[in-house]
């Protein structure tokens, strides 16, 4: 059947208005358990099955939706670019493999409720991924390919009285699927919703609204067009459509309704069209998605209602004004987005509304506020949750042919690239984006169409956007392809581009005299693989700086990985090459903003800083005035309230609320000067915190949300945590038998002079360290460090630390202890230097201090900082700096300094693959201790960045997934002086950025206060 919108045939206003189609009398879901037969191969199929007469009963059952491979069949296959059988059969298109492509075949019954009597029967397959055929009571009924948009069947010449036979046989592969090589997991099967439904004899088919906003943007024209079917070819008459509008209070919205008369005869089909003028209705943007229900109702001549079809309508207007910039109801809009691919941990692509539901909340509690449906259309549902919370659409044709063709191709020297310009793939393809185009044009969320995804150039592209411009001209047309293929140009509306650099962009936006011919986006940018998002606020801030550069979308929302079990029943997340499978592409799934099972990442907190919607700005600190700027276009300041609160040295002392209102891209002057203590202790720390938070409820939060946030030291005098008070106490100094030991009031330190260890700290008799601290010049890797060659490249200070070869080592008396240096030769070429030296005071408390002196022409450092490894029994944290969560060099814009503490095995973020995570920025001190109290504790000279773990940096690296870790044998602290960022422009090539990156060209100092405590 031809493409249509989403909707039902209701049977009342009432039913209509509420819009639930499962609870339409014209609706029955045929979702559930249905029989099924697996074979590896079409040869091997389960020939003649659809018959009535083939008994089916002893075949499996299989859950309907679902994928075949995620219920005990076949395997699982992860791969980005190569098609997936590309290792098994020539890649030759369009020919699908025959060798090895499973097939499914599916079997239920069913009976067509009595109410149906007299009426068309249709059935629609939502997805089935990869092609299929359908039968019904042993007649071939149809055939569709197109994993991603719905295939509906005209049933009713096969129906017979009382159980009728439905019979699918679904392939793996097909032609089809050289035009669906996407960056996913390869599955298969009936994956969404199959219903069967009805209408009237004569019906709406199908309908397509438009809400065309004036050039003031206050009035609208409400356009509806709509093609009427005569199913049974009954003979002419006349028909009126009436359509309605109605507000959220389900109160008309129109003055009068709308009329549409037609008349139908013996033609397969009539359209019909009308249009209203609706007086100032509330608009529809992302903020504020106000939704009205339009209801279509069907009259016949004698004025009986025989259907009523529905769908939420918004009024808003998407364009690229005379300006060149993308404007959503006249205003400049910022696309802070996510690419989101469909997927379940536990599901696959066969995803609950409740998935989805929680999806929407979290990207709306985060301040993301556009999608792009990465790549292809996604579940109905979805769209109708965008319209509801708000928020922006590039909608993606279904289409990537990643594997077919390489960059530098050209047309003329690559036969195997598709669709190219090649005519016998010009139908195929224009139908992909009229199926999307058809069944979405309904929804205001959908301000963009997109042609695709990585599938290079050609003429059927330019065709594609000719035929979507055609079709619907209220709308943009976006393909990311015509950057290297600059001779199809015009088949994008939008300068579209991925993982573009900051500075590249920049570039862009200034390189061209006046402004660029197109608005620039970000369809993919900064890479979330692993430990990533380095430099996001870099992204932001141009934003912000150039109105051309009109946002991204990050790759991308949720890791893809498959929750199965190891072999003795422990539960793991899979990534490519876990089921045996090859081709596959190892954990570059795991490059979400959510791990797998949606729990929230630290680089989602990031994102939310870096997109959020309120800048703050200290006018005067010393009088505590203060700017917030408010980023929303829509939507005033005084829909959130300001909260304060002051700490010293992480304590809150002060804290108050107020009032807050700026009109959208105004700023309002805060005088906080109350936020002030009167009197400054001595040696506090003080910070200023500033909140906006929802005043009332919505529809994604509850009061109290934080949507920003900023924070200030204040100009109050205080000390440094690192002075030279310290208690007088007598110090004993033993130097014999190669130790040095350096006696105190309950406490006791000695040296290997030997090695220029401290190998021992005891405090009440209790050893402190299970280890001697050691210089350290190493992290994990993380996936963009292995993507840019850091572990190759840096290699030689993976091991430097601990491979120090002692050059001199010395003490001297002090006034109130000893002071110990120890000089050591790092085994690098050329040669390091590198010095670690101690200063031990009355009060016990040592001043660690480490210099690094780099060897000529060495590559970049991890970082710089001294190990200490203690029992597993000290396995509580504290500590006053940045957090929560994890933060870093180039990713810290998300956290908050204050006073966190946790379990020592809390600070692993559990990436895919194990690297670097936990790290602290900006730590003053911190504290490890177990379950008595007693540990270590450190201060810093001024700040250190902080690391604590069960694991070894070179430990982590040897296991592939988190779940293999083993259990906790020792607490790893990590005092460090400076980490490099970690980056995340891409995974497969971009360095950290050079303000980010430890250079070896310069001497590196770090010092800390360490004090064991009781």
């Amino acid at each position: 059947m031809d493409a249509h919108a989403t909707f039902i045939t209701h049977g009342s206003l009432e039913e209509a208005l509420a819009g639930e189609r499962e609870k339409s009398a014209s609706y029955l879901s045929l979702n559930g358990a249905w029989k099924f037969f697996w074979a590896e191969n079409p040869d091997k199929r389960a020939r003649g099955f659809e018959a009535p007469s083939y008994d089916c009963a002893g075949w499996d059952e299989i859950p309907v939706p679902s994928h075949w491979q995620l219920q005990g069949y076949d395997y699982p296959q992860y791969t980005n670019i190569r098609y997936p059988w590309s290792e098994r059969e020539p890649i030759e298109p369009p020919f699908a493999p025959t060798v090895y492509n499973p097939v499914g075949s599916y079997v239920r019954t069913f009976a067509v409720p009595e109410g149906w009597a007299g009426q068309p029967v249709f059935i629609s397959f939502q997805g089935v991924e990869s092609a299929f055929y359908v039968w019904l009571n042993g007649e071939l009924v149809g055939y569709s390919e197109d994993t991603f948009t719905p295939a509906d069947f005209d049933l009713t010449p096969y129906l017979i009285e009382g159980e009728n036979k439905l019979a699918v046989e679904v392939y793996r592969w097909c032609d089809g699927s050289w035009l669906e090589d996407q960056d996913f997991w390869r599955l298969s099967g009936i994956f969404r919703d199959v219903y069967l439904y009805t209408a009237p004899k004569t019906h709406i088919y199908d309908f397509a609204v438009r809400t065309g906003l004036d050039d003031d943007f206050q009035d609208a024209e409400l356009q509806v067009k709509l093609r009427l079917d005569n199913y049974f070819a009954q003979d002419a008459g006349s028909v009126t459509i009436s359509a309605e509008l109605y507000d959220a209070d389900r109160k008309p919205a129109l003055a009068s309704p709308l009329r549409i008369e037609a008349a139908v005869g013996t033609a397969e089909s009539r359209e019909a069209a009308g249009a209203v003028r609706v007086s100032r209705p509330l608009k529809w943007s992302a903020e504020q998605p106000n939704l009205y229900t339009l209801v279509l109702t069907l009259r016949d001549a004698q004025g009986e209602a025989l259907q009523f079809a529905s769908c939420k309508v918004g009024f808003r207007r998407f364009e690229i004004a005379a300006d060149g910039l993308m404007r959503i109801n006249g205003e400049r809009v910022v696309f802070k987005g996510v690419n989101r691919h469909e997927f379940s941990c536990d599901t696959g692509r066969a995803l609950s509304v409740a998935d989805m539901v929680k999806d929407i909340l979290l990207m709306k509690r985060h301040n993301i506020n556009a999608v792009r449906t990465s790549h292809y259309p996604n579940h109905p549902k979805w769209y109708e949750l965008c319209d509801e919370y708000g928020l922006y659409v590039i909608d993606e044709t279904n289409l990537e042919t990643h594997g077919s063709w390489q960059y530098g191709d050209s047309e003329e020297n690559d036969a195997r690239s598709v669709p190219a310009s090649k005519p016998e793939w010009t139908a195929n393809v224009i139908d992909r984006c009229n199926s999307m185009l058809q069944r979405d044009k309904n929804h205001p969320s959908i301000v963009i169409w997109s042609l695709g995804n990585e599938s290079w150039g050609g003429d059927n592209f330019v065709k594609m956007h000719d035929y979507l411009r055609e079709q619907d001209p209220t709308r943009v047309v976006h393909y990311e392809g015509i950057f290297h293929c600059r001779k199809w140009e015009s088949a994008s509306d939008v300068e579209s581009q991925m993982y573009t650099k900051p500075q590249d962009i920049e570039t862009y936006a200034t390189s061209h005299p006046g402004r660029p011919r197109k608005p620039f986006i970000l369809c993919e940018y900064s890479h979330a693989m692993g430990n990533s998002n380095g430099n996001l606020f870099k992204y932001a801030d141009l934003f912000d700086r150039y109105p051309v550069l009109q946002g991204g979308f990050i790759w991308d929302w949720a890791d893809q990985a498959i929750r199965t079990k190891r072999p003795n029943g422990k539960p793991f997340l899979a990534y490519g090459g876990d089921f045996g499978e090859s081709p596959h592409d190892g954990n570059f799934s795991g490059n979400g903003l959510l791990f797998a099972d949606r729990t929230v990442t630290p680089k989602l907190l990031e994102t939310k800083a870096c997109y959020q919607n309120v800048r703050f700005d200290a006018a005067d600190l010393r009088e505590g005035r203060f700017t917030l700027t408010n980023k929303f276009l829509f939507t005033d300041l005084s829909a959130y309230d300001l909260v304060w609160r002051t700490t010293a040295s992480g304590v809150p002392v002060l804290e108050g609320r107020t009032a807050i209102q700026a009109a959208p891209g105004q700023s309002a002057a805060v005088d906080l000067s109350e936020a002030y203590p009167t009197r400054a202790a001595r040696g506090e720390e003080y910070l200023l915190t500033l909140s906006v938070v929802l005043r009332e409820d919505t529809a994604w939060a509850t009061t109290g949300h934080e949507i920003a946030f900023g924070q200030f030291e204040l100009p109050l005098a205080h000390e440094p945590f690192l002075d030279e008070q310290h208690p007088q106490g007598p110090v004993k100094v033993r130097d014999q038998g190669g130790n040095l030991t350096v006696e105190g009031d309950r406490f006791e330190l000695r040296f290997d002079t030997g090695t220029g260890d401290l190998v021992s700290y005891l405090l009440g008799g209790e050893e402190r360290l299970l280890a001697a601290p050691a210089p350290n010049f190493w992290r994990a890797h993380t996936d963009n460090d292995k993507g840019n060659g850091l572990p190759a490249r840096s290699a030689v200070w993976r091991e430097a630390g601990a491979g120090r070869k002692l050059r001199s080592f010395g003490w001297e008396r002090t006034n109130d202890g000893v002071a110990v240096t120890a000089d050591f030769e790092l085994p690098t070429t050329p040669v390091s230097a590198c010095a670690m030296s101690y200063r031990v005071h009355g009060d016990g408390s040592v001043d660690v201090a480490l210099t690094l002196q780099p060897g000529e022409g060495l590559p970049e450092i991890p970082e710089y900082g001294v190990l200490i490894a203690m029992d597993a029994a000290y396995d509580r944290v504290s500590w006053y700096g940045k957090g929560p969560h994890e933060n870093y060099w180039d990713r810290s814009r998300g956290a908050k300094v204050g006073r966190y503490e946790g379990l020592v095995k809390e600070q692993v973020t559990p990436y895919l693959r194990p690297q670097e995570s936990g790290n602290k920025t900006e730590v003053r001190s911190a504290s490890v201790a177990n379950a008595a109290g007693g540990g270590l504790r450190f201060e810093g000279a001024p700040r250190f960045e902080w690391n604590a773990s069960p694991y070894l940096p070179q430990e982590l690296e040897d296991y592939s997934h988190h779940d293999l870790l083993p259990e906790p044998s020792r607490t790893v602290v990590r005092i460090i002086g400076r980490q490099m960022g970690v980056g995340g422009d891409d995974s497969w090539g971009a360095p950290t950025h050079p303000e980010f990156t430890l250079y070896a060209n310069r001497t590196y100092f770090v010092a800390f206060r360490m004090k064991a405590v009781e």
